[in-house]
C-alpha cells in the first residue's frame, strides 16, 4: 500500500500547489489581489503575439506526457497499473466537476467584463472555475505521480503553470479562477490515489502483483 502513496517531493509540490492557490482563492473579491493581477497581467501581455496557442500548446504536451507515463509505467511497472487507471479516471472527473462547478457559480469572464482582449467567449460560457488549469494540474500530478522523477515533476508543473498564467493573460480567467482550478485538479488526484491504494489493500490479486513487482 505504501508504494501507492506519493513520494515526499511528490508531497511538497503538491502541498505547495494547494497553498499558493488557496492564498489566491481568498481574495476574489472585486478589487482583490486576484482581479488586480489579473488586469495587470493583460495588460503585460496585450499585443504579445501567440500568447492564445501557449495554453493549448502546453495542454497538448501535458496530454502526451500522461499517455507516455501511463505506456511506460504499465510495462515497467505492473503494480502501477491500478494507479494509472485511477489517475486517468481522476482526470475525466476533474473535467466534469469543474464544469459543474460553472454552473453553479455562474461567473462572468474577465473579458465578459471590460474589454481586455480581441477575442472572447461568448456568455454563458463562465470562468470559474478554469477547466484549462483543472486538466492541467490533474495531468502534471498524474505525470509527477507515474514517472517519480523530478526533473519531469518539475517540466510538468512547470506546463501547467504556463497554461494557468497564459488563460490569465489571454482574459478568459481571472487568477483565482486558475487557481481554483488547480485545487480541484491536485484535489481530484489525491482522491485517486487514495482509491488506488485501499483497491491495492484489499484486493489480493493487485496485492500479489504489487510483492511480484517489487521482487
Amino acid at each position: 500500500m505504501l508504494a501507492a502513496l506519493p513520494t515526499a517531493p511528490q508531497r511538497v509540490l503538491f502541498a505547495s500547489a494547494a497553498a499558493l492557490s488557496v492564498l489566491v482563492l481568498v481574495v476574489p473579491f472585486p478589487g482583490s489581489l486576484s482581479v488586480v493581477a489579473t488586469r495587470w497581467l493583460v495588460a503585460v501581455s496585450a499585443g504579445v503575439p501567440g500568447v492564445g496557442l501557449l495554453s493549448e500548446v502546453a495542454l497538448v504536451a501535458l496530454a502526451a506526457g500522461v499517455a507516455a507515463a501511463i505506456v511506460l509505467s504499465w510495462r515497467r511497472q505492473p503494480a502501477a497499473r491500478v494507479r494509472a487507471v485511477a489517475l486517468v479516471v481522476s482526470l475525466g472527473i476533474a473535467y466534469a466537476a469543474s464544469e459543474s462547478i460553472k454552473l453553479l457559480v455562474t461567473e462572468l469572464r474577465p473579458c465578459q467584463r471590460w474589454p481586455l482582449a480581441e477575442e472572447c467567449a461568448p456568455l454563458g460560457d463562465w470562468s470559474f472555475p478554469s477547466n484549462h488549469s483543472t486538466l492541467a494540474f490533474a495531468a502534471a500530478a498524474a505525470i509527477a505521480v507515474l514517472s517519480r522523477r523530478f526533473a519531469v515533476m518539475a517540466a510538468a508543473f512547470g506546463c501547467a503553470v504556463l497554461v494557468a498564467l497564459d488563460r490569465v493573460a489571454q482574459g478568459a480567467h481571472y487568477l483565482h479562477d486558475v487557481a481554483a482550478g488547480a485545487v480541484l485538479g491536485l484535489g481530484m488526484v489525491v482522491v485517486a490515489l487514495v482509491c488506488a491504494a485501499l483497491v491495492l489493500r484489499w484486493r489480493p490479486s493487485a496485492r500479489q502483483c504489487e510483492r511480484d513487482a517489487s521482487t
